[in-house]
């Protein structure tokens, strides 16, 4: 049984999930949320979720920065996730790269689901198939992600695949 120092604990989790969902989405809309910037040239293998546990076995073609503000990384909570390599990959493909860095035309709602796949792989690779509320706290800020790039991601996608 949850104590009230567990509910008070969970609660401001919540809302620290909320108000940084919140915030991305703000930061977005005003153009202010930098997702990528140019960077070094190499391959990355196509058939495998972008996560913590394979982000030093890979060089990219494209920026290394993840997702960030300015003067701030946000694509990792020690201890809760770790987004990083999701980040990164999210914007190679919005930059119309494939996962191994070669131009190709893909859709921005196939970057996006793509993105969402990495961030669940990211939590499983932190979890595990654990169900504890530090791995439902990890499953809430990827699905987070995933709505901000969808709903305020469309300005920054350079594809040249369906920008919708």
């Amino acid at each position: 049984m949850a104590t009230q120092l567990d509910v008070h604990v969970s609660a401001r989790r919540c809302m620290v999930l909320l108000g940084v969902t919140m915030v991305l989405g703000l930061l977005v809309a005003a153009g202010l949320f930098l997702p990528w910037s140019p960077g070094s040239v190499a391959a990355h293998m196509t058939d495998r979720s972008a996560t913590p546990a394979n982000e030093l076995l890979d060089d990219h073609a494209w920026s290394t920065a993840g997702c960030f503000l300015p003067g701030a990384a946000i694509d990792e909570v020690p201890g809760l996730f770790d987004f990083r390599h999701a980040c990164i990959h999210h914007g190679g493909c919005y930059q119309g790269l494939d996962r191994e860095g070669a131009p190709a035309v893909i859709a921005r709602s196939r970057c996006d689901e793509m993105f969402r796949r990495d961030l669940e792989a990211s939590c499983a690779d932190f979890y595990g198939r654990s169900t504890d509320r530090r791995a439902q706290e990890c499953a809430s800020a990827a699905e987070s992600y995933y709505a901000v790039a969808r709903s305020f991601g469309a300005p920054y996608y350079a594809g040249s695949g369906d920008p919708s």
